[in-house]
């Protein structure tokens, strides 16, 4: 009976850090994008099969446009904790919002007529890390 609790209990842990985290590859695959412009994210997004499950339009994504090879740095000391356990960037970086135009529609909209409009701006990114590298992009300040 142990045993079997046991295994439940990390087969949970398991799953719920599947949700939360991904690898350095699908954070790039998400998150990284460089040279793009505000007009690119409906293309960018739906090239990319960029999601949130069950196949939904993502409502907001952001890329990094630029200064990309300097990402890894930020959990490799180029960064400061932000609790929680997330890194905040010690350096600015230019980066594109993409906002999805028609999430209110009903029925909703689904991939791939997901539309975006895209901002530009240049900001500290909040990250979660592991084996230095960042896997989860939480935010920008």
């Amino acid at each position: 009976m142990k045993s079997s609790i046991f295994a439940g209990v990390l087969l949970v842990s398991a799953s719920l850090v599947s949700v939360e985290g991904q690898s350095w590859v699908e954070f790039q695959q998400k998150h990284i994008n460089a040279g793009m412009t505000p007009d690119k994210c409906t293309k960018v997004i739906t090239d990319r099969k960029i999601v949130t499950p069950p196949n939904r339009c993502k409502v907001f994504n952001t890329f990094i446009t630029q200064n990309v090879n300097a990402v890894p740095a930020v959990c490799a000391g180029g960064g400061t904790l932000y609790g929680n356990g997330y890194t905040i960037s010690n350096a600015t970086f230019n980066i594109i919002d993409c906002t999805q135009q028609n999430q209110n529609q009903v029925p909703p909209v689904v991939p791939p007529k997901c539309l975006y409009n895209g901002t530009a701006s240049t900001k500290r990114i909040i990250v979660r890390c592991e084996k230095k590298k960042p896997v989860h992009f939480h935010g920008t300040k």
